[in-house]
């Protein structure tokens, strides 16, 4: 008869770690294993704006086999993500401690009234993980990391990251590029290395088949000047009088929020004006009309000219099955390669041309379609399944410095 309450994945992610090859009964409690998530206290855990960090982590959470074993903490928020626990913390004592010191504060005050959890993931801050695990050596302590610890207090030198590698249970990264940022001037190899993981950012699909796609280039994200937005405008407007059933959509602004313009968007939007109806600035967008934006548009451009980590908006375009147009930064080539047009150097020349060949080669065009909707690879359940297993490995009983 078969077992009415199986193992579920990450008991037996800890089955297969403790048997050394034979197959043995997970540890007793590890039907009870407790995770807190902590976002930056900057991040709002809301579906009207959340940020990079809280929609990675929402993600995490809901493809996660053992969802309803995460508490999110956070920053105060009117209106949080219903279906996930969420734990809002106010900073504590701001004016002495700052904003990523207070919000640890208040975390280690809140615990010393409840039991620990079994790991606490701190997402995004080296800071504070380091903070936490100084103040409370008995907790296992993972740092799940979004960008480059070498632009980050608390992880800016080798000798932080060291120490961070020899004090932390895990480091978690978003891609195998942020991993070899964090690696950076260490040892590689090794006991204390094979501490450091890939879980891929991954998002899944929301469509069952193909959709027909409109003549669209399609922007979505923040307006700064890192993601090459005003490079992307001007290649538009050379590019776009010569084809009038041709549009440009640029969703997004500074935050995740609805603001005013920016000097920035100002900029952007100067260089769109030639092309009067067939350019759309939109600003802030509900998640809801951004899917649809996407599902439709034939071409999707994501053209950062810093290096990204690995960034939500190239995944969702390849999901959505349209022509990537993206550049060779950071952990983008790591889902790009193969799978989208790709620019080594990007300016407005390079766009420009880059926009062209995919504007006036339909063959081309098609075949990245196609390719992005055959070859995707990089679910949210991938990754849910890759941060459970650095999870284990956490747990494991090795013990940590």
């Amino acid at each position: 008869m078969p077992d009415a309450n199986p193992p579920d994945q990450e008991s037996l992610h800890f089955m297969t770690r403790l048997s050394n090859g034979s197959v043995s009964p997970p540890r007793a409690d590890s039907r009870a294993l407790r995770y807190d998530l902590l976002l930056p206290h900057k991040e709002k855990f809301s579906a009207t704006n959340a940020g990079a960090v809280a929609s990675v982590v929402t993600d995490l959470v809901r493809a996660s086999q053992t969802y309803d074993r995460f508490r999110v903490i956070g920053t105060p928020v009117d209106a949080p993500f219903d279906d996930i626990e969420f734990c809002p913390l106010p900073v504590r004592r701001r004016w002495l401690h700052g904003g990523n010191i207070g919000f640890a504060e208040a975390y280690l005050n809140m615990l010393r009234g409840q039991a620990a959890p079994d790991l606490v993931e701190v997402h995004g801050r080296c800071q504070v993980a380091a903070h936490i695990k100084a103040k409370r050596p008995d907790l296992r302590v993972a740092l799940y990391l979004h960008n480059d610890p070498r632009d980050m207090k608390g992880g800016n030198t080798v000798a932080a990251r060291a120490t961070l590698l020899a004090k932390l249970s895990a480091i978690i990264c978003v891609s195998d590029y942020i991993k070899d940022c964090f690696l950076d001037g260490l040892e590689k190899h090794g006991a204390l290395a094979s501490k450091v993981h890939t879980a891929r950012n991954g998002v899944d699909r929301t469509l069952a088949k193909p959709t027909k796609k409109t003549p669209t280039i399609l922007f979505v994200g923040r307006m700064v000047a890192e993601k090459g937005v005003l490079e992307l405008a001007e290649a538009a407007s050379r590019i776009l009088p010569q084809h009038p059933e041709w549009r440009i959509c640029l969703v997004g602004a500074k935050g995740f929020e609805v603001t005013g313009k920016s000097s920035y968007e100002q900029r952007v939007a100067t260089a769109l004006e030639p092309l009067g109806p067939q350019a759309q600035m939109t600003g802030f967008l509900p998640l809801a009309d951004v899917r649809t934006l996407q599902e439709q548009a034939a071409i999707i451009a994501c053209p950062s000219l810093w290096q990204e980590p690995l960034g939500k908006t190239g995944l969702e375009a390849l999901a959505a099955g349209s022509a990537l147009l993206t550049t060779r930064r950071g952990g983008i080539p790591e889902i790009a390669e193969g799978r989208a047009h790709i620019v080594d150097e990007p300016d407005a020349d390079t766009l420009a041309g880059s926009l062209r060949q995919l504007i006036t080669d339909d063959t081309y065009r098609h075949q990245l379609q196609q390719t992005a909707w055959n070859d995707y690879p990089f679910t949210a359940t991938k990754m849910a399944a890759d941060a459970a297993t650095a999870r284990m490995t956490a747990l494991s009983d090795v013990s940590d410095s």
